[in-house]
């Protein structure tokens, strides 16, 4: 069982390419190879492959914060869990149930105000975490700031680093980190976080 994620680019015709690219590539590359792990296709559209299915919604976060830095640019992504049945070199060559969750599931969220879901096969178990997500996305996600969004970026590129360490590698002090992981309300994101941890491991 892996995660797929399947995402484009909100805004992306009215911000400078280089602006979100080279940010978005950045970041993939932390993930793993490109074609293999990732692509970037149609212009503005992306899909990843995730490994341990629990890192799904932490890496969905990434992605949100690493985008939302950008003033105005925002981005769509659908979580697919499940199996894959054919794996390529290249990721959009391969096929399967995760890909097809992922996939429509990116296609239901064009028509929809909502910029994230998850698809795992199991009906009650979506309908659940598609809620916690939107409340998530309206409550908190959808109305950081720049500042905000970086904060978070930044914490969740150095999982587990003590505030003190993160003040003295970005020269922000560490009141105005707590402060704005307040603001960005991080805790419940990392709450929720745990939460689907602890939903996909019942699949397996």
């Amino acid at each position: 069982m892996i995660g797929i994620l399947t995402g484009d680019i909100i805004n992306s015709e009215q911000i400078p390419l280089d602006k979100w690219l080279v940010p978005l590539q950045t970041f993939l590359k932390t993930i793993g190879d490109s074609p293999t792990d990732w692509a970037i296709y149609r212009g503005d559209e992306f899909q990843i492959k995730i490994d341990d299915p629990g890192e799904a919604f932490l890496r969905a976060m990434e992605i949100k914060a690493t985008m939302k830095k950008i003033k105005d640019l925002d981005v769509r992504i659908s979580i697919g869990i499940g199996e894959a049945d054919v794996m390529k070199e290249k990721i959009l060559e391969s096929n399967g149930p995760v890909f097809l969750r992922s996939g429509r599931g990116l296609d239901d969220l064009k028509k929809s105000k909502v910029t994230m879901s998850i698809n795992t096969g199991s009906e009650l178990m979506d309908s659940e975490l598609n809620l916690y997500l939107k409340l998530a996305l309206f409550g908190i996600i959808d109305s950081w700031t720049v500042a905000s969004a970086e904060m978070v970026s930044i914490m969740l590129q150095n999982h587990g680093v003590p505030q003190e360490d993160i003040s003295k590698k970005t020269g922000i002090a560490q009141s105005a980190i707590s402060q704005r992981l307040k603001r960005a309300n991080f805790e419940v994101l990392m709450d929720l976080n745990s939460m689907f941890v602890k939903k996909i491991k019942t699949l397996e």
